[in-house]
C-alpha cells in the first residue's frame, strides 16, 4: 500500500477519510469516516466488551492503525469506560505525516478534554510503547498480521483491514483462527465486515458469530465472540 498514492476525501457525516485511486479502497466508509469507526469498533466492541466483562484491565488489537482513527477514539473513550486499556496496534504500510494533516482530524478532536491532541497522538514513535493516560497506554507496530506473534491474550480484535479485494490474504481462515487462539475467553472480534466466507470461517475457527446491523450505509456487520 506503501507505494500507492493516497489523496482525502470528505465522507457523508462531514469528516475526511483516505482513498487509494488504484486499489478503488478506502480507509473508512463513505457513509461516515468518523460514524463508521464508533459504530463499529467503539459501540459495537470496546463498549459491548466492557459492559460484559468484570475484568479491569482490557487489551485491544487493532489489525490495521491506518489513518489512526480508531485508536484515537478508544483513547478518547478509555475514561469514560473506566478500565485501564493496553492498546497494541498493527500496520504494515504506515499513513505518511503529510497524508494524515490533509484529513484535519487534530482540528476535529480539538474540543475534546484529553492529554493528547491527535497531531501528538499521531507522531508517537512505533515499536515502542507509551502511557499516555493513567487508564491507556498504546503500541504501534509496523507489522504484518501474519508476521504478528502475539506475547499475551487480548480482549478485544478490531478487525479493521482493507476488503478482501484488496487484503484478500488478510481474510484468510487461517488468520481467522490466529485471532481466536490469541483472545481470551469472554473476548472479542469485531469488523465492519460481513462477507459469508469470513462468517464462516469465523464459526470454523470456533468463534460464536453475531450478524449485527450495520453502521449507515452498510447492511450488516460481524461480531464473533470468544466463548
Amino acid at each position: 500500500m506503501q507505494r500507492f498514492n493516497k489523496i482525502a476525501i470528505t465522507t457523508e457525516d462531514g469528516t475526511s477519510t483516505l482513498y487509494i485511486e488504484e486499489l478503488k479502497e478506502l480507509y473508512h466508509s463513505r457513509n461516515g469516516a468518523l460514524t463508521e469507526s464508533e459504530f463499529v469498533y467503539i459501540n459495537k466492541g470496546l463498549k459491548y466488551w466492557s459492559k460484559a466483562s468484570s475484568v479491569a484491565k482490557c487489551r485491544v488489537l487493532e489489525i490495521g492503525y491506518g489513518t489512526g482513527l480508531v485508536a484515537f477514539l478508544t483513547y478518547l473513550n478509555s475514561s469514560k469506560i473506566k478500565k485501564k486499556i493496553d492498546y497494541t496496534s498493527l500496520e504494515a504500510y504506515p499513513v505518511s505525516t503529510r497524508n494524515l494533516e490533509e484529513l484535519n482530524y487534530n482540528q476535529l478532536f480539538k474540543e475534546k478534554d484529553s492529554t493528547q491532541s491527535f497531531e501528538e497522538f499521531s507522531k508517537l514513535k512505533w515499536e515502542l510503547n507509551h502511557q499516555i493516560a493513567p487508564n491507556f497506554s498504546i503500541t504501534k507496530k509496523e507489522i504484518l498480521f501474519e508476521k504478528f506473534i502475539a506475547s499475551d491474550l487480548y480482549d478485544i480484535i478490531f478487525y479493521d483491514a482493507f476488503g478482501a479485494h484488496a487484503q484478500p490474504e488478510i481474510w484468510a481462515p487461517d488468520l481467522l483462527k490466529k485471532c481466536f487462539d490469541i483472545l481470551n475467553p469472554g473476548g472479542v472480534w469485531v469488523s465492519y465486515c460481513a462477507k459469508g466466507s469470513v462468517r464462516r470461517g469465523l464459526k470454523i475457527s470456533g468463534f460464536e458469530v453475531q450478524r449485527l446491523p450495520g453502521p449507515p450505509g452498510k447492511r450488516e456487520m460481524l461480531r464473533g465472540i470468544k466463548t
